[in-house]
């Protein structure tokens, strides 16, 4: 969600402004000595806040979903720091109704010091319905051919019923990082070719995976079997090396980052499968928090890094071809 390659633009700072002014959505300014916030009407009404009252940066935050709220504090952070700016889509909250915006950041410097951060706010609720909506309930997501997250979920809860038994199984998530950078640089198209390639991708590194499936925007999933968390991990972040690799689209190639979290089957996920999906979402979260584009294997009540193993410990070989 985060496009870190925007220029510096201490050069430049009354243009991309006036750009953010006559964009979509509405434009925003803060002052970082005072934290006096200035935004136009688009920006007032996003987040549902009457337009012309005073405002102070704390009435915004109150609007953030708090893991949008983290990731923008922390991306902002770093944006004054480094003097790059970012584009990041961030979830709110106002009035009982949930809505994404798609932020955009630049820094504005005096004296090679930063003095001002700005840039537009956009209400994109319906593009990720749109995106999300691809995924469809019949059973099969018609954009990679792979399972959709409601056939993968009845999946994973007729395999949990089987967590006491001999064979060992593994849920792993995936995500593509940057999706709405991908979007931004390659246009739509440029997106989806990305989704499409890492489908294919995933069908051809698990041919003896239970399911692989398409579980929602930028998301996949995976349902493995596994002799434990060392091969768990080694054999996913062999797969990670493979599932990186450049896509080709038109004439060139897009980069492509994916964080990866995964999480042993366990005889207490019996009665509670839920508590499947959370362990490896919350493996994922770690994963994007390091960084992105890393695996991170849930054990008890952390998260670790996966490490690959010796040639030989890994119980499932992804095919390389």
């Amino acid at each position: 969600m985060l496009d870190t390659t925007l220029s510096k633009p201490s050069s430049h700072p009354a243009s991309l402004y006036q750009e953010a002014l006559s964009g979509p959505g509405g434009a925003w300014s803060c002052d970082l000595a005072t934290e006096v916030l200035s935004w136009t009407d688009g920006v007032y009404d996003l987040f549902g806040i009457q337009r012309g009252r005073t405002l102070h940066r704390s009435m915004a935050l109150d609007v953030y979903q708090s893991q949008s709220r983290s990731e923008m504090e922390r991306h902002r952070a770093a944006a004054i720091r480094s003097g790059k700016g970012f584009v990041l889509d961030c979830q709110l909250r106002s009035g009982g109704r949930s809505r994404w915006m798609r932020l955009r950041l630049g820094v504005s410097y005096d004296q090679g010091r930063p003095i001002r951060i700005f840039g537009s706010k956009q209400d994109v609720t319906a593009e990720k319905k749109m995106w999300d909506g691809l995924v469809t309930a019949a059973g099969q997501d018609p954009l990679t051919g792979l399972t959709n997250r409601r056939a993968f979920e009845e999946a994973t809860r007729e395999l949990s019923r089987q967590a006491s038994g001999p064979l060992g199984f593994a849920l792993a998530v995936l995500s593509i990082d940057d999706v709405e950078t991908l979007r931004e640089r390659h246009d739509h198209a440029g997106a989806l070719a990305c989704l499409r390639c890492l489908g294919e991708r995933l069908a051809r590194q698990f041919p003896d995976a239970i399911l692989v499936s398409r579980i929602g925007g930028g998301e996949f999933a995976l349902l493995l079997r596994i002799g434990g968390a060392g091969a768990l991990g080694a054999t996913l972040v062999s797969a990670h090396r493979l599932l990186t690799r450049p896509v080709p689209h038109g004439s060139g190639a897009i980069e492509l980052g994916l964080s990866v979290g995964a999480a042993l089957l366990k005889p207490s996920h019996r009665d509670d499968p839920k508590r499947l999906f959370a362990e490896a979402d919350s493996a994922l979260y770690v994963a994007r928090a390091a960084g992105s584009n890393c695996v991170r294997v849930f054990d008890g009540m952390i998260a670790r890094p996966a490490v690959a193993a010796r040639t030989g410990t890994v119980s499932l070989s992804p095919s390389r071809s």
